[in-house]
């Protein structure tokens, strides 16, 4: 009862005022568009889920969860008596509060560059019961001073990396390898480009579009990535290729955008800013570039720091 009534305190204070800029900031767009994540999770769980064969393909919230019980899995802190993990770019905290249902004993941290998002993440820990336990920051993942002298037993970034410079994410993979403890490991989730060839012009234009909306420079390389991985001394790297897996909960996007449309833009009673439409557009053009029609995929990589 009391996270439905912060939900829709979230929703209600972050009524911003559309700017007209060239370019939408990260901070502005997920200020603004951020609380209509709602419509896709009633845990504010900001990415694609994770379908296991036998579970209900039309129970999304059910694959947002297995999504963050896949990332944690894949951290492999069962037995250690008190894991310390950081999320990388961690929104409103869902993927935290998941691990500390099941990691009573865990210490939980998060980092995001939106003052907005930690500040309503702390009151959707509070309301989950887990406010001691979990605990947001506002930082840039990128920023080498950050967190420094920390060691944590895992990292992760759960469709976080994309916001990262460089086709390589150079940045980021050095910032998650200086934050682990030797032995910690790494797990990312997230739209990779196999490679840069584009079935034509369009598409690729539609690929431009999708990460100006999304507020992404460049997707990351599936090669380059890796070889950064290698580079920075990372060992036992893996790659799963997901995109049937994530497949059930992106074909749900249609109808989550109807919803929306009809409930937020034709009723509803905020402005629709340009972030909030970028939000509602990016979904839409996904399946155009994305595998088997283009060269987007979706990957879980997972390496540990020697």
């Amino acid at each position: 009862m009391i996270a439905a009534k912060i939900r829709e305190e979230v929703i209600a204070q972050s009524d911003v005022a559309g700017r007209i800029a060239s370019k939408i900031s990260l901070e502005e767009y997920y200020s603004e568009a951020g609380p209509d994540y709602a419509a896709w999770s009633r845990e504010f769980n900001m990415h694609f889920g994770y379908y296991c064969a036998g579970a209900n393909p039309f129970h999304r919230e059910g694959m947002l969860e297995q999504m963050n019980g896949e990332v944690l899995k894949r951290l492999k802190v069962d037995g250690m008596a008190q894991p310390e993990l950081l999320d990388l770019g961690c929104g409103l905290g869902a993927t935290l509060r998941s691990f500390a249902r099941h990691l009573p004993d865990a210490k939980l941290f998060g980092v995001t560059r939106v003052p907005w998002q930690v500040e309503h993440a702390r009151a959707l820990n509070e309301a989950a019961g887990c406010g001691q336990q979990v605990r947001v920051m506002e930082g840039d993942y990128e920023d080498t001073a950050f967190l420094s002298g920390c060691n944590y037993d895992g990292v992760y970034a759960l469709e976080s990396s994309c916001h990262a410079h460089g086709i390589d994410k150079g940045m980021l993979l050095k910032n998650a390898h200086r934050l682990l403890k030797p032995g910690g490991r790494l797990v990312v989730a997230d739209g990779f480009l196999s490679n840069d060839r584009f079935v034509n012009g369009l598409q690729e234009r539609i690929y431009r579009k999708l990460c100006e909306c999304w507020v992404i420079e460049d997707l990351a390389r599936l090669d380059r990535f890796m070889a950064r991985l290698e580079q920075l001394g990372f060992r036992d790297t893996t790659v799963e290729y997901l995109q049937m897996r994530v497949a059930p909960s992106v074909a749900h996007i249609p109808w989550v955008t109807l919803k929306f449309l009809l409930t937020d833009v034709v009723f509803g009673k905020k402005a629709m800013t340009r972030a909030r439409w970028n939000n509602v557009l990016a979904p839409v053009l996904l399946p155009l570039v994305s595998a088997p029609l283009g060269p987007m995929t979706y990957c879980m990589i997972t390496a540990t720091k020697i």
